[in-house]
């Protein structure tokens, strides 16, 4: 949307600033507009590797050659000393390269007077903004020699306002991307699991299904996908299911297990369990979320730690308490053989009982026990 003199509105390009947090093309729209307002020729946005000092990607809106922009990000970029000056602001705040680098450097700077003058730059406003995992994102707006520099004064109080707005978004898609990343892992994760598991909101809509679920409700009539939604043949089972479902989306969120009864030749059960903020496979939805396992009863894969860890999203230790519990060990006992303290068991045991929706450790056990697909070993 532009304003009656032409001039792209500063709301539109705010908007498209948060817009851009979720999407790619957005987010390469808003670094235009941004350039755009500030009066720039062109804008270059540079992930940097503070670990390595090296540019790890890049985009662009200047009319250069592929082969000159790979020149610059590969060879020149990792001593260029904007890049160093950038660096050294922080996050969100801007740099103007004549304030730091005067016509006297510059004269004498074969950078300047050997790749970017000759290439028509000349004047650089750069943002220090956040990036994902140990990087930053440096983002150049440029003008070319004949250009007035950056000034304090360029469309105030609007460009830096603007400036504030473009870090904050950039600083959300540091961390949408951080959770997405995360949220793949988790979800190649489970799709290694034998056991079936299907991921469902609160009206049971089926959002996620890993490789197992996809054979499981292919070869049984007794539970499948029907209109999107996870639903049991007989109005019965399909009740209780669905009250599972809201039981473990809701704000004190309870995890439970049903066995249906429309297949008298196999031995269904259902678990559903609250899918935590704290779980690897939350991210994508922001939203309450339930994981169910569907399985056979005579038909088990044995527990262990590592199946805990990536159903409920607990840490290491925790699911080896939980496994102990399961077993039928006393939390004293396996405190005294894990070697830790009986506080700290303790610790680990409240935290089990927040990412499962279990409220004792009765709950906790009768939960392990009706998962479907988990073979437990007792003792004795």
């Amino acid at each position: 949307m532009v304003d009656d003199t032409g001039k792209l509105s500063l709301d539109a390009l705010i908007s498209t600033c948060y817009d851009g947090v979720l999407d790619e093309a957005r987010w390469d729209q808003a670094l235009r507009d941004f350039n755009q307002w500030a009066g720039g020729m062109g804008f270059h946005s540079v992930t940097w590797d503070r670990a390595r000092h090296c540019a790890t990607r890049d985009s662009h809106s200047l009319n250069a050659s592929p082969d000159l922009i790979r020149e610059f990000v590969e060879k020149l970029a990792p001593t260029d000393p904007r890049v160093a000056l950038m660096l050294r602001q922080p996050v969100g705040h801007a740099m103007r390269c004549h304030h730091h680098l005067s016509d006297r450097y510059v004269a004498r700077s074969e950078l300047f007077n050997e790749f970017l003058i000759p290439n028509g730059v000349r004047y650089t406003y750069g943002l220090h903004l956040d990036g994902a995992d140990g990087t930053s994102e440096l983002l150049a707006i440029l003008r070319s020699p004949d250009h007035a520099p950056f000034e304090d004064a360029d469309n105030a109080p609007e460009l830096e306002m603007l400036t504030r707005h473009i870090a904050r978004a950039a600083r959300l898609r540091a961390g949408t991307r951080h959770l997405q990343a995360q949220a793949a892992m988790g979800m190649s994760v489970l799709d290694h699991l034998e056991m079936a598991i299907v991921v469902t909101d609160e009206t049971s809509h089926a959002h996620y299904l890993n490789v197992a679920a996809h054979q499981i409700l292919g070869s049984t009539r007794s539970i499948g996908i029907r209109g999107g939604k996870l639903s049991a043949l007989l109005p019965s089972d399909d009740q209780a299911m669905r009250r599972l479902i809201v039981n473990a989306t809701a704000a004190m969120p309870v995890a439970g297990s049903y066995r249906l009864h429309s297949d008298n030749q196999r031995h269904w059960v259902v678990t559903v369990l609250p899918l935590r903020e704290s779980h690897a496979c939350a991210a994508p939805w922001q939203r309450p979320m339930a994981m169910l396992t569907i399985g056979e009863l005579d038909r088990r894969v044995a527990l262990g730690p590592y199946t805990l860890k990536v159903l409920f999203g607990l840490s290491p230790a925790e699911a080896r308490l939980a496994q102990a519990l399961a077993e039928g060990r006393e939390l004293a006992q396996y405190a005294q053989d894990a070697n830790v303290a009986t506080n700290t068991a303790r610790t680990q045991l409240r935290h089990i009982f927040d990412k499962t929706g279990c409220r004792r450790q009765t709950d906790l056990l009768r939960l392990l026990h009706a998962i479907p697909a988990l073979r437990i070993h007792a003792p004795g």
